[in-house]
């Protein structure tokens, strides 16, 4: 494949956009949370419970949005996604205590699930054949950049002195994002994507189909009997392998048991920084901006060439030692060096986990892939949140630190296990 194959579109700029903005605004809101929650007179447990409240919601938008995806518009899913996180957000307001939380948060994860699936699939769809790893690498670097950006933005929303403006900012964020969804219109122009890309190679396909059934209906109906992959006309798929695709799953399980982790850093480190006295806590994630920045503008290339069990050693070792200076030292220096080696961990981690899915999974199966993909994200970001809530609440955060660095451990070894070898 020559280098000059288009990946950089109009259509691929307003997709990472949307990333970006959808992630600032679920990663504000989840390290938001805990802070707010205890303004209001609430406990890490609560806050976490709240954190999985969210993670659930998405996981089940997912389980319906993952099948119905391939078969329908990835926009019209992002639209409806950001409308609903806007509801979520914006509806706080003149609600302004922990019992409407139990009741927006649901809204807001429902949103994040359809968007971000609709997001990840059309990422993977306007990709160049032999540039899919670099894209779903920049798609990840949305994802990262608003890992760091969302909790930035939440610390400073709420130190004015109505808190509520932490949900007043998020739903300008939202808001942005239904506009950028209605920008999205590559489906409709096929044509203007690389002619390798899986969705210009479909409408290409289609249009064949089109017009070999209306010269010869004998041969429509001998190619109308032939299923695709994605279809399964027996019935005899089990259910969960119709919503989510099973192929997936190499990628799907070491996400999950990772986001067990990173679970910790997502959801309480903002709120370890202004418990230990920290002057900016929200500079963790601008160091780990940085540093996810820097790798994943390479890192790309090498998910595309090198074996998915060698590269995942560097973001365990990375990770591991963030989580090990965490529990170490309250230093403020070591505090941002610890948020370096979280971007450069997360940085890498993730998309080669999602190139790994989609890499493994048929054409046509994409929508569904993403959204197993997406599932074990917030499964292990939720069900880490509201464990290690209770763990802080119990014993302090050194503990919870050296957890994570264990689960990160064991994340590897569960890789190496199911990850193919090439």
């Amino acid at each position: 494949m020559k280098k000059s194959s288009k990946l950089w579109t109009g259509d691929f700029v307003l997709i990472l956009a949307v990333t970006l903005l959808a992630f600032i605004g679920c990663q504000g809101l989840n390290n938001g949370t805990p802070i707010y929650v205890s303004l209001l007179g609430g406990s890490n447990a609560f806050a976490g419970m709240l954190i999985l409240e969210f993670s659930l919601a998405a996981a089940v938008t997912r389980i319906v949005v993952g099948r119905m995806i391939d078969a329908r518009s990835r926009r019209g899913f992002m639209i409806v996604g950001a409308a609903l996180m806007l509801v979520g957000t914006a509806g706080v307001l003149p609600f302004p205590v922990l019992e409407s939380q139990v009741v927006f948060r649901a809204v807001q994860g429902a949103g994040f699930g359809a968007l971000t699936t609709a997001a990840s699939t059309a990422t993977a769809d306007v990709a160049p054949a032999a540039r899919l790893g670099e894209a779903l690498g920049y798609y990840g670097l949305g994802q990262s950049l608003g890992f760091a950006v969302g909790p930035s933005l939440a610390i400073v929303l709420l130190s004015f002195s109505w808190h509520e403006t932490l949900f007043a900012g998020m739903a300008i964020v939202s808001l942005g994002l239904v506009v950028l969804g209605f920008a999205c219109k590559y489906e409709r122009h096929p044509e203007r994507l690389d002619p390798t890309s899986a969705y210009a190679r479909g409408a290409r396909s289609a249009r064949s189909d089109a017009e070999g059934a209306s010269a010869d209906s004998a041969s429509e109906g001998a190619a109308g009997s032939m299923p695709t992959s994605a279809e399964d006309p027996t019935g005899r798929r089990p259910l969960v392998w119709r919503l989510f695709e099973k192929g997936a799953l190499p990628g799907a399980v070491p996400m999950l048991v990772s986001c067990l982790g990173y679970a910790i850093i997502v959801s309480f480190v903002s709120k370890y920084g202004v418990q230990v006295g920290m002057a900016a806590p929200g500079v963790f994630f601008v160091f780990a901006a940085v540093t996810m920045t820097a790798i994943r503008l390479g890192g790309g290339r090498l998910i595309d060439g090198v074996s998915p069990r060698v590269l995942l050693v560097a973001p365990t070792i990375c990770g591991i030692a963030c989580f090990a200076i965490l529990a170490i030292t309250s230093s403020e220096p070591w505090f941002y060096a610890a948020g370096a080696l979280f971007g450069l961990s997360m940085g890498l981690a993730f998309p080669l986990y999602n190139t790994v899915c989609v890499r493994c999974a048929p054409t046509e199966r994409r929508g569904a892939a993403s959204a197993l993909y997406g599932l074990a994200n917030d499964m292990g970001i939720g069900l880490g949140s509201v464990f290690w809530g209770a763990v802080i609440d119990a014993t302090g955060y050194a503990f919870v630190f050296w957890g994570g660095a264990v689960v990160l451990a064991i994340t590897y070894i569960v890789a190496f296990v199911v990850f193919p070898k090439k």
